[in-house]
């Protein structure tokens, strides 16, 4: 597990340095022609937590520009989920703050990654587990006016807590398609 916080760690610090190389706008919320260009969108993917199989994950999405900081390049989104997964007596339900540093391919589509955190619910056999989660993940979002298609994936790891004997810990990764509605 430590080794796995400390590989998680250095892409942060990885996926960060370009950002602070460049000039930061704070507080771009402030500006008058700030637009949060919200999203809201359904997901549904495979998680595969790594002491059960791999089963469905179905959730929602909100995103919109972040409003506490803007890079000079790309733009910064910050996707807010909630998340369900449930698979061989195992039940996790996942609430994250994922911002991702967003890059436009296309007028229409852009690619995006970064870190985030989270808070995941672990129930088995009757015990539930609180744990917080940290994530590095990527995103792929393609525009048709109101609507937003994209895929998303990341990696996810939780605190080591045992939730039951013999089964610590929810560390997983995820893969999902999204469909949503821009504001």
């Amino acid at each position: 597990m430590r080794t796995q916080i400390k590989l998680l760690g250095l892409c942060l610090a990885f996926a960060a340095t370009p950002t602070l190389a460049g000039e930061m706008k704070l507080m771009p919320v402030l500006d008058p022609g700030f637009k949060p260009d919200f999203t809201v969108s359904a997901l549904v993917g495979s998680m595969n937590p790594e002491r059960v199989g791999s089963d469905t994950f179905a959730g929602a999405e909100v995103a919109f520009n972040c409003i506490v900081m803007q890079p000079s390049t790309g733009r910064i989104r910050t996707k807010i989920s909630y998340g369900e997964f449930s698979n061989d007596g195992l039940k996790l339900s996942s609430i994250e703050v994922n911002p991702r540093w967003m890059f436009d391919i296309d007028k229409n589509l852009s690619v995006g990654f970064g870190p985030g955190l989270g808070y995941v619910d672990a129930k088995s056999a009757g015990r539930s587990k609180g744990m917080w989660a940290g994530q590095i993940g990527a995103d792929l979002d393609y525009r048709m006016g109101a609507v937003t298609l994209g895929l998303s994936t990341r990696w996810q790891a939780t605190d080591n807590r045992t939730i039951v004997a013999g089964q610590k810990g929810a560390d997983n990764t995820l893969i999902a398609a999204k469909i949503g509605y821009n504001f």
